[in-house]
């Protein structure tokens, strides 16, 4: 073997590891993330993979018993480094202390390319759906 196939076997090992360990920290931060919400209420989790260098979200919401979205957070990006943040909004739609069905109902009538982008929210919110 020569020099630059052992260094390029090099790299593409520590690149490896590297994903590896972000995604350990991940795992975790989402555990964590799904803990901090889930004090607010019921929970609902959706996500949107990305795709090769567009971002993929995960998002975590929570609701009270009268239906209100209490709290949540998402996770953005195409890195290992995404970590979670609180959401309030998302594309100009508020999403807390107002009832999950209707930002679900706003989402839905959103066109079908930004109802794709937002395809995490939606999910989300239909699991709150599900379990109301």
């Amino acid at each position: 073997m020569s020099n630059h196939v052992v260094i390029l076997f090099g790299v593409f090992l520590v690149l490896f590891l590297l994903q590896s360990a972000g995604g350990f920290f991940q795992i975790k931060d989402y555990e964590k993330a799904v803990r901090r919400v889930n004090q607010n209420g019921t929970v609902g989790i959706g996500q949107k993979r990305g795709r090769l260098l567009s971002g993929g979200h995960i998002v975590i919401l929570a609701c009270g018993d009268d239906g209100r979205i209490t709290g949540g957070e998402a996770m953005d990006g195409i890195s290992f480094l995404a970590r979670f943040h609180p959401v309030a909004e998302v594309y100009q739609v508020k999403l807390l202390d107002r009832d999950f069905r209707e930002v679900l109902s706003e989402l839905r009538g959103m066109t079908k390319k930004k109802q794709k982008y937002y395809k995490g929210y939606i999910q989300a919110l239909e699991a709150l759906e599900m379990r109301g």
